[in-house]
């Protein structure tokens, strides 16, 4: 037996897939050969079906330059056939450090569309990253404000099609296919941790989830109920130095948002939630300083408060927030 000395890393990804073809390509890899004889090419992603999935259920096709079930050059592919259920296919990354991360892109092939021309439709895009051995790369800024952004994943349960996973991107969802979502999980990459942030739905029929911490799933799977709205919010130190800003895409087309800081997003009832975006931005340090300058000093009286006049509570109720008239 031959052991190579080489340290390696190893993470995986689950990804539950609906009846149909399914194409996995490589778009972003950076593979070097490693081992002490360099018989490895690393990082590479091995696509297998999870332990308890029947071998009628999935069907695993290798493109034209791919061996076996091992991807890792930019263009790798192969095709996932389900012929049954909502099996759970495993994207297994191996790495040796301190080579960089590989990312792989999972596209829907078999959607029908109108007319004579199909276009390939994109479920997800996963970036595979295996804890860093190596300094972590910078986060990244928005271009138009140069906020530093929190990286998030955004889990969905969506309706004909199961579990589908989001990580940074735009939008998170069906966007424009009227497929509703029925549950989400929400937990942030970098820069926050799942008990910094919190989130909320409501369904079609006017049930509210009440507030859920990161990384827990807020809505049920399996019981076929549309989500027609949510918020989300953070909490303590996050709350303090982020700001939260999100968008809702619903059946009818509309988009709503942008909403902020834990309000609602929801459109006209029945109206079904088939898409998130959401934007967590890092406050500059500038912002801060420059709101606790406005503070009047310490020397100096409070002003009188005017007294506020009583509310009125009516509904409709939105978990922990409820819409007030004066």
């Amino acid at each position: 037996m031959v052991q190579i000395s080489t340290n390696l890393a190893a993470s995986v990804q689950a990804l539950t897939l609906s009846r149909g073809l399914h194409l996995i390509t490589v778009t972003s890899a950076s593979p070097q050969r490693a081992g002490d004889e360099a018989e490895l090419m690393l990082p590479a992603v091995h696509v297998g079906v999870g332990p308890i999935v029947g071998a009628d259920q999935v069907e695993i096709i290798s493109g034209p330059r791919v061996s076996g079930e091992w991807l890792y050059e930019v263009g790798d592919m192969l095709i996932v056939k389900v012929v049954s259920g909502q099996p759970v296919v495993l994207l297994t990354t191996v790495r040796a450090a301190p080579l960089p991360a590989i990312a792989v892109e999972v596209t829907r092939l078999d959607r029908r569309t109108i007319g004579a021309l199909s276009a390939p439709l994109v479920n997800a895009t996963l970036e595979i990253q295996p804890q860093p051995t190596v300094a972590p790369a910078p986060r990244a800024v928005d271009p138009v404000t140069g906020r530093t952004l929190v990286r998030t994943r955004i889990d969905l349960h969506v309706q004909n099609k199961g579990d589908i996973a989001y990580v940074d991107n735009f939008w998170a969802g069906a966007l424009g296919e009227r497929l509703a979502i029925e549950a989400f999980t929400i937990t942030p990459l970098d820069g926050l941790q799942p008990a910094d942030i919190e989130y909320a739905g409501v369904t079609v029929t006017g049930g509210e989830t009440g507030w859920i911490e990161g990384g827990q799933l807020c809505g049920a799977r399996g019981q076929a109920t549309a989500l027609a709205g949510f918020a989300v919010r953070l909490k303590a130190a996050g709350a303090l130095e982020h700001d939260c800003e999100y968008r809702g895409s619903f059946a009818s087309g509309r988009i709503v948002g942008p909403i902020r800081n834990g309000a609602p997003c929801r459109s006209d009832p029945g109206d079904r939630l088939e898409a998130i975006q959401l934007i967590i931005s890092q406050r500059p340090p500038s912002l801060e300083s420059s709101e606790a300058a406005a503070e009047p000093p310490a020397s100096e009286p409070p002003p009188a408060e005017t007294p506020r006049p009583k509310k009125r509570k009516i509904g409709p109720r939105f978990s922990a927030l409820r819409e007030t008239a004066e």
